[in-house]
């Protein structure tokens, strides 16, 4: 994907990868492009870690049990024989100890939660897609988006970001509700644990010129 029109993880991940990671990165993103333009097909394989995030929704709406749903996934398929059991036990750990939502009736509201911000002035637009909507108790939400990627670790910074993001974009919510997730780092980021500081928007955009600038030269290798 064009990194004038990604997600916002893939964008959080590609501002604090590592320099060799982040060119891999994009350059195999520019390989996938041409391909497309000549007739190919710029498919992957489709999103590894969708299979597993429709597993949580369901776990946490108390409709199936994620240990179960992501031993199924594995028998289904091999490749998700690593990462799954270790996003598994980061999300159970992060839901019994840190989102507090044990033992407590909790509301998957049907529609994902989708939306997208748009910087004109850089062509480029950063999409949340698939957050999810939970109703604690019926008496509070929280949306929640997740960080996947094995590296680099979202720093603090990456989190207030990624917050300012959804923040800007799913302004039918109250922005306190607001939740990034890292399932392997059993690590989550809030308003209220990591206050934005002001000064979002003038880093993201800074990020979000650098990873453009380098894309276009390495377009020209």
């Amino acid at each position: 994907m064009s990194v004038l029109d990604l997600p916002l993880r893939k964008a959080l991940q590609l501002f604090y990868a590592p320099q060799s990671l982040r060119r891999s990165i994009l350059k195999e993103d520019i390989r996938l492009d041409r391909r497309k333009e000549t007739g190919g097909t710029r498919s992957r394989g489709g999103d590894f870690y969708l299979p597993f995030w429709s597993d949580v929704k369901i776990h946490v709406s108390g409709d199936g049990d994620l240990t179960q749903l992501t031993d199924d996934r594995i028998k289904s398929n091999s490749n998700f024989n690593r990462l799954y059991p270790l996003l598994k036990d980061g999300i159970l750990e992060l839901l019994s100890a840190k989102l507090r939502w044990s033992n407590e009736p909790v509301e998957i509201v049907p529609q994902s939660v989708h939306g997208k911000l748009r910087i004109e002035d850089l062509g480029g637009t950063v999409r949340i897609r698939d957050a999810f909507n939970a109703r604690v108790r019926g008496e509070y939400t929280r949306v929640v988006y997740p960080y996947f990627s094995e590296a680099p670790v979202l720093p603090e910074e990456g989190g207030r970001l990624g917050l300012w993001v959804m923040q800007r974009t799913l302004t039918e919510f109250d922005p306190g509700d607001m939740r990034i997730i890292d399932p392997l780092r059993r690590a989550f980021f809030s308003p209220q644990t990591t206050s934005l500081q002001g000064n979002e928007e003038a880093v993201f955009r800074n990020n979000y010129r650098s990873l453009i600038d380098e894309w276009e030269r390495l377009k020209q290798e």
